[in-house]
Formats: structure tokens, C-alpha cells, sequence
């Protein structure tokens, strides 16, 4: 016959299951808002790349002659994707090759103009 010992847990032991089962699910909290956390950073910084990439790309596709060729120096423009406003620096740099210019976009989100979310180059010809 079992005695009272066997029949059920003592309190001590449910309570150091409890105090294991709070650790384990604090830690799993944590995991999970710093998954959300980085989902979130994941898609800013896509979104900032499609931004800065179709603005490079209306560079590219516009037709080009002497008067809009662009030239050396920096310019802020602002654009409005995906329902939210960006702010773009575009840097125009010199080349080796005097009818190739070096382009450099740097995104930013509108809220926070002091970090950069991507910077995407390309290059732009004269003709």
C-alpha cells in the first residue's frame, strides 16, 4: 500500500516548478517581441530599398541631353511610398570617365532624418 508521501507533489515542488515555468516563459516573451522587433526593422529597411532603387531608376529611364544630365552635388527629395513619406539624399559624384556619374542614394525615414536606413549606388551615363 502507498503511504501519504506518494500519493501527490509537496508544495515545495510545485513551487520550483513554477518558478522553472515562469523563467522558460519570460525567455520565450523575449524571443518573440525581438522576432517582432526585427520583422519590423526587416520591412523598414526593404521598403527604404525600393524607395531609393526606383528613384535610381527614374534616373536612369529619363531621357537624358546636356541640359538634364545630372550634375556633381548633393539634393534632398522627398517621395511617398507604400501610404508613408521618405526623404532621400542623392549624392552625384564624379568618375574617372567624364560621361559616367556615380550615384549614391541614402534613405531615410521621414520621422528620423538622422539614421539611414539603406544607401544604394549605380552608375548613370551621359548618353
Amino acid at each position: 500500500m502507498i503511504g501519504k508521501r506518494g500519493r501527490g507533489f509537496t508544495l515545495i515542488e510545485i513551487m520550483i516548478a513554477l518558478a522553472i515555468f515562469a523563467v522558460v516563459s519570460a525567455a520565450l516573451i523575449r524571443n518573440a517581441s525581438l522576432t517582432v522587433q526585427q520583422t519590423g526593422m526587416i520591412r523598414e529597411r526593404t521598403l527604404a530599398w525600393w524607395v531609393a532603387e526606383n528613384h535610381l531608376n527614374e534616373l536612369r529611364s529619363a531621357p537624358r541631353t546636356e541640359q538634364n544630365y545630372p550634375s556633381i552635388g548633393r539634393d534632398r527629395v522627398s517621395v511617398r511610398m507604400a501610404d508613408r513619406d521618405w526623404e532621400l539624399l542623392v549624392e552625384v559624384k564624379e568618375t574617372e570617365n567624364k560621361n559616367m556619374r556615380r550615384i549614391e542614394i541614402t534613405a531615410y525615414n521621414e520621422n528620423d532624418l538622422e539614421a539611414a536606413l539603406v544607401t544604394l549606388s549605380g552608375f548613370l551615363g551621359r548618353h
